[in-house]
This record gives structure tokens, sequence and C-alpha cells, in this order.
């Protein structure tokens, strides 16, 4: 029976009462990302094309600590403050996933953690 795994990086915000990934078996879950400075500890705020960008560096860095890639990418939640930030996101959102997009939805939501416009997690395959 596969034991559950905590991943932990530097190179993504400091977790609260959560773990930043959970490695079970060959998959990984990671917890939502949010645009906040790993140095600071503070969220950024800007277009939801720069706040985006960090949320996906964000992700592509915990999942390269876990031996991950973006390429391993199964099926992303991505939530926005409002749909007509839809398109812009997805200008960023495809430079991260240019082939083979994973599985996703994106939906808006209200009220977001400290007032950010996006947050996304995703499941991924484990090397």
């Amino acid at each position: 029976m596969a034991e559950k795994e905590i991943i932990y990086t530097e190179k993504a915000p400091e977790p609260g009462n959560y773990s930043q990934a959970i490695k079970y078996g060959n998959l990984l879950f990671l917890s939502g990302q949010t645009p906040d400075d790993v140095e600071t500890h503070k969220p950024v705020y800007g277009t939801i094309a720069e706040q985006t960008e960090l949320v996906l560096t964000h992700i592509k860095n915990v999942l390269e600590a876990a031996g991950s890639g973006l390429d391993k990418v199964l099926k992303c939640n991505v939530y926005i403050s409002d749909m007509k930030h839809k398109k812009e996101m997805d200008k960023v959102y495809k430079k991260f996933f240019s082939e083979n997009p994973p599985a996703r939805i994106c939906m808006a939501v209200k009220g977001l953690d400290a007032g950010l416009d996006v947050e996304i997690d995703v499941i991924a395959i484990a090397d």
C-alpha cells in the first residue's frame, strides 16, 4: 500500500495549515496556489496575467520538487474572480501548457484569498 508523502519547496509560498502537495502512489495532488511572493510572504497584486504567471511558476516549482513537471499535469482547476479575466488568464496559461494541455475547469468564484484574482490547483503524475 502506498504511503502519503508531503512535498515542500521554498520556491513556492509557505503553506498555512495545509501541504503544498501530497504524493500518493504515482499521483501528486497540489494545493491551490495563489500569487504570493515567496520572500515577503505577501500577496502580489497586478494584472490577471501577472498573477497567473506567478501562480503557474509556483506550480511548476512544486511539481519539480516532487520530481515531476508541467508535462505530467492531468487536471487543472482554475478559479478566477471574474470571467472577464478568462481571456487574459488563458494567454499566460497557454505558455505553460502549450502542447497536450491537461483537462481543466475554469470558474469564476466569489472571494478568493486576500482579494486576489486567480488560484489554481492541479493533479499530476509523479515519476
